[in-house]
């Protein structure tokens, strides 16, 4: 059957149509790249290789800083910020920082020895903002060193360096602990990212200082030089490595064996977090040895699998590509999904600092390793840095704390709840022993007694509070209690002669001595 010439016209109308479309796509396309490619050009200069990641690490940070301080205002900042504000206030009044929520001294619990000039300079600042604003800025100091290592050593072009910066600055791990109180190992971050970045220049002095820095947030983070020196090691900067590697392996076993016991009750304070393999630090290693499947359940149990998720899937998977850069930190991963400690409500990110700083290492070489040598750098298909920002923003909506699910913009403003926790706190004496619900402790952390009552504590108080208590501060919100495990803990108060002073919106505040 011929067609009519009616429809012969249509045909060719469509077909032509068909082309003009498809030509200018291809055009669309063609203007899209050299615009990008002129833009490339442009920033591809030293001016912007200079104050780009320092533009980027401002804005980051002043995100960041808005985002802890509102958190904090309505009371949504994790509690061990407290610990920090009471020992900030024992050292100022020339006390030891015996943290009584800890039982110890608080450089006993984690070797944190930055945080001494940090106490001094708390003496004429703001306490709570200080330390919350510092921890966003040394966070966000990281997008740095992760630019300088891909421009430099990696050689990469400014689309991939800008993919990695904005995969770091969505990571869950870096909001959620932004909003986890305050970890001093926050500022190891890009310290230890820096201290690599000064070894390929040679900057050995500057590696030493960095070094220490990493080491004087955290005594366990004495592995992860370690592990640095193994990766210089692996870059044939054999005499640097092995002295680094040396070096923080020794000051992990000094401070954690001998100085932070000797500042404590004896012992290593997380010892506790293995006792599941034994007791003592020779019992715990024969006890993992002795049960391999225990060992290896632990290991990649589901904790421990969503934990590495977590720290991988943001970037791609791409540390996998170049595994070399990973693997010497591994060991101290280990460790930490072992070991047995209580969520504090974030995930416990501060576990996540050395991790994080070889992710992000391995990631930009493994972009080098999959980019095809240009002119004059590695260039890596835009496809594949487009995924990786598309697959950070993923992560970042689904597990970051400040996720828009979270609604942060509604952050800062107080519930009736919280003014109710808040005048709670107005009520309790200066000198009042206290025992208060985690949202309340950062508020009255300020004083020589003041304890954490914790949701897995149970709904009984201890025989001893009335010898060790003054003030005890009940949140039905926030513990979790039905109502009538509520009574039965509030007939307890009551027993031990406790006085309701306050009630309001599930916020009770009992007092037992007049005055408090």
């Amino acid at each position: 059957m011929k067609a009519t010439p009616a429809l012969e016209r249509t045909a060719k109308s469509l077909e032509r149509t068909g082309e003009t479309v498809a030509t200018t796509v291809v055009s669309v396309r063609r203007r899209m790249d050299i615009a990008m490619l002129r833009w490339q050009a442009r920033m591809d200069s030293r001016a912007w290789d200079r104050s780009l990641p320092w533009f980027t690490a401002v804005v980051l940070a002043t995100f960041l800083s808005l985002l802890a301080l509102a958190r904090s205002q309505d009371l949504g900042i994790g509690y061990q910020l407290g610990h920090y504000l009471q020992a900030a206030d024992l050292m100022d009044r020339g006390f030891e920082p015996v943290v009584s929520d800890l039982g110890y001294n608080l450089f006993a619990d984690q070797g944190a020895w930055i945080f001494w000039p940090i106490a001094w300079a708390l003496r004429v600042l703001p306490v709570a903002g200080t330390l919350l604003v510092l921890q966003s800025v040394a966070l966000a100091l990281g997008v740095v060193p992760i630019w300088r290592i891909a421009r430099g050593p990696a050689n990469l072009r400014i689309g991939a360096a800008g993919a990695l910066m904005a995969a770091y600055a969505m990571h869950p791990s870096i909001h959620n602990l932004n909003l986890a109180g305050f970890h001093p190992e926050a500022l190891a971050l890009p310290a230890l990212m820096a201290a690599y970045l000064a070894s390929q220049r040679g900057r050995w002095r500057l590696v030493a200082v960095l070094v220490l820095l990493v080491v004087a947030t955290r005594s366990d983070l004495g592995l992860a030089v370690a592990a640095l020196g193994l990766l210089l090691v692996g870059e044939d900067e054999r005499t640097a490595g092995w002295s680094l590697a040396t070096f923080g392996l020794t000051w992990f076993l000094v401070m954690s064996f001998v100085v932070q016991p000797m500042l404590g009750d004896g012992g290593y304070p997380h010892l506790d977090a293995f006792a599941r393999y034994g007791t003592g630090v020779l019992g715990i290693a024969v006890g993992m040895l002795g049960d391999p499947v225990g060992l290896v359940s632990d290991l990649f149990g589901r904790d421990g699998f969503d934990k590495v998720l977590l720290l991988l899937a943001p970037v791609l998977f791409l540390p996998l590509v170049r595994p070399r850069y990973l693997v010497p930190v591994l060991p101290l991963l280990a460790l930490y999904l072992v070991a047995d400690v209580p969520d504090d409500g974030f995930g416990n990110p501060q576990q996540d600092v050395a991790t994080l700083a070889f992710v992000f290492i391995a990631a930009t070489y493994a972009l080098m390793r999959i980019g095809t040598p240009g002119v004059s750098r590695i260039l890596v298909d835009r496809r594949v840095l487009t995924v990786i920002v598309l697959t950070a923003v993923v992560f970042f909506v689904r597990d970051a704390e400040s996720s828009p699910y979270e609604e942060p913009w509604d952050w800062g403003r107080r519930s009736s709840v919280d003014v109710a926790r808040v005048s709670a706190s107005v009520l309790i004496g200066d000198d009042a022993r206290v025992i208060v619900p985690p949202e309340v402790y950062p508020l009255v952390a300020d004083r020589d007694e003041a304890r954490v009552l914790r949701p897995t504590q149970g709904f009984l108080p201890g025989l001893d509070w009335p010898d060790r208590f003054d003030v005890v501060v009940v949140d039905v919100e926030s513990m979790g209690w039905t109502a009538s495990e509520a009574r039965l803990f509030e007939s307890r108060l009551i027993l031990m002669d406790f006085r309701k002073r306050l009630d309001s919106d599930g916020v009770r505040l009992w007092v037992r001595r007049p005055g408090y």
